[in-house]
């Protein structure tokens, strides 16, 4: 028996492994938090043993970070023709996101953790820039049609798209649901499109 097909053999377990580990650690933020996160009730969970979780990740900080990267989706990139009609996609897309009430309460406690811990940060700000990717592309799209101020730069336009959205997830949550989609991007294309001085 050679020792490549051991390798062989042995990578199809380690890899089902750390899947396993990698779905309880999700169930496990999800549902315990940021706070309630510990790789002994990952390892209890899962079935598998803790050396072979840190084989796989070097920390519990490290799985707990994998974990909620596999809570977010990626955002796409709406391409309608229109800053009214891809700001309306990318929202309906995304509201659905952060109004989960499983996810919210994790977000909101990674928001205050992001403060005094350097991973969580780093863990928080991925999460934004992934978000402000393809609102620059629609942004850019925008300016080059005319639809946007083009003195108005994307760091401004970016608060002025998301300001309202997390003044209502951060202060209002109920009313998200109820939310008008479309009343509040005709507002935020107005204020993209007046001209600055």
């Amino acid at each position: 028996m050679s020792l490549l097909w051991i390798v062989d053999m042995a990578r199809p377990r380690s890899e089902a492994a750390r899947a396993k580990a990698l779905g309880a650690a999700t169930d496990l933020v999800l549902t315990a938090g940021v706070r309630g996160f510990s790789v002994d009730e990952v390892v209890r969970r899962s079935g598998v043993a803790k050396t072979t979780i840190y084989r796989h990740f070097s920390s519990g900080n490290e799985l707990m970070l994998a974990a909620l990267s596999c809570t977010i989706a990626p955002f796409s990139t709406p391409d309608t023709g229109s800053l009214r009609s891809d700001l309306i996609e990318f929202a309906n897309e995304t509201l659905p996101m952060i109004a989960d009430p499983l996810l919210r309460p994790v977000m909101l406690e990674i928001l205050a953790a992001a403060a005094r811990d350097d991973e969580l940060r780093e863990l928080h700000a991925a999460v934004v820039r992934e978000k402000m990717t393809p609102l620059r592309v629609i942004y850019e799209r925008a300016q080059e049609r005319g639809e946007a101020d083009p003195a108005l730069d994307f760091d401004r336009a970016f608060d002025l798209i998301e300001g309202p959205f997390m003044a209502r997830w951060l202060m209002r949550p109920d009313m998200l649901q109820m939310l008008d989609v479309a009343a509040l991007v005709d507002r935020i294309v107005v204020g993209l499109a007046a001209k600055t001085n």
